[in-house]
């Protein structure tokens, strides 16, 4: 009889619902409506930026893998990737995109320091990568060259380097009379062409490059600004200070890829899990694995990953 007792006792156990811990930390993965997430009372807003489905804060109000924080912070509500500093300054609406603050690296390049600095960043959770379509590395400063690799530091990107001449005056008349947004007089970029969850890059001091290195303003003193953005308009008074002015700084995209399944073939063949809802279609994210959701095109905007969210033609908006 107590063996009996204490079998019951068990399955019991077995059978009581899981936590939100347990659960994917509240996370659900199931497609649900605008009005189950209401019901939920899912917070709508953190501060400034608006939240938008799979993103979520608050057990039922995300999904699985898509949580956020709101904290306070110098006395504002700031949104964050939970367990990290990386801050989220703007969510698109039914998107798996999220804009960040620009990341920067700030190199000294001072008399009798090496010549070469080798430094590498890599995304803060899993599942998110670069959107390397709106996407550059930024160089600011004189008389350096960089290297960008991919996330073994043995698949290259791109390389830029940066010169200036001593004249200030003739530097900013050649900046003037440039077209080409990749680079000028102080500055250089390098696109990333692909998403990338993560990069290494090498900063080198160009060697034999004195009269183009401004060391006759002093310039060889100064640190090189090195920055991930989404774009970058360039003044010359950059390189004198030591920091960027974050206004001439568009802020770069990070995607996030659902990675329950490894693609969308095997997501569709999980009809229970399936994240992409009707009249949306279902785009594999490489090289990261995983998918993404988006309405087709002859719907009208919307969001893909709610019941009705792409709404067809004089259907009513569920965002």
């Amino acid at each position: 009889m107590i063996a009996v007792c204490f079998l019951l006792a068990c399955l019991g156990a077995a059978l009581q619902p899981t936590s939100a811990a347990e659960d994917g930390r509240g996370g659900i993965l199931h497609i649900p409506s605008a009005a189950d997430l209401a019901r939920a009372r899912c917070p709508s807003r953190c501060g400034g930026v608006a939240l938008h489905y799979p993103w979520g804060i608050g057990p039922g109000c995300f999904r699985q893998g898509f949580e956020l924080t709101c904290n306070i912070t110098a006395g504002y509500m700031r949104l964050f990737l939970p367990n990290t500093t990386t801050e989220i300054l703007e969510l698109p609406p039914g998107d798996t995109l999220l804009r960040v603050p620009p990341i920067h690296f700030n190199v000294p390049m001072k008399p009798g320091m090496t010549d070469t600095y080798n430094m590498s960043w890599e995304v803060p959770v899993k599942g998110v990568m670069i959107y390397g379509g709106e996407s550059s590395l930024f160089v600011v400063g004189c008389g350096v060259s960089v290297y960008l690799f991919g996330h073994d530091t043995d698949d290259p990107i791109g390389s830029c380097m940066s010169i200036c001449l001593d004249d200030k005056v003739a530097m900013k008349e050649a900046n003037a009379n440039n077209f080409n947004g990749d680079g000028g007089m102080g500055y250089c970029s390098i696109r990333l062409q692909r998403d990338v969850p993560a990069f290494g890059l090498v900063v080198d001091r160009l060697k034999g490059a004195s009269a183009l290195a401004g060391q006759g303003q002093g310039l060889s003193n100064s640190s090189i600004k090195v920055f991930l953005a989404g774009d970058y308009k360039f003044h010359t008074v950059d390189i004198y200070s030591s920091k960027i002015d974050e206004r001439n700084v568009a802020w770069p995209y990070f995607s996030m890829a659902i990675t329950d399944q490894p693609n969308c073939e095997n997501a569709q063949n999980n009809k229970s899990s399936y994240a992409c809802s009707h009249y949306s279609d279902c785009l594999d994210m490489l090289p990261s694995g995983g998918y993404a959701c988006l309405c087709l095109s002859y719907t009208n905007d919307g969001n893909p990953y709610l019941i009705d969210g792409c709404e067809r033609p004089g259907q009513q908006s569920t965002l």
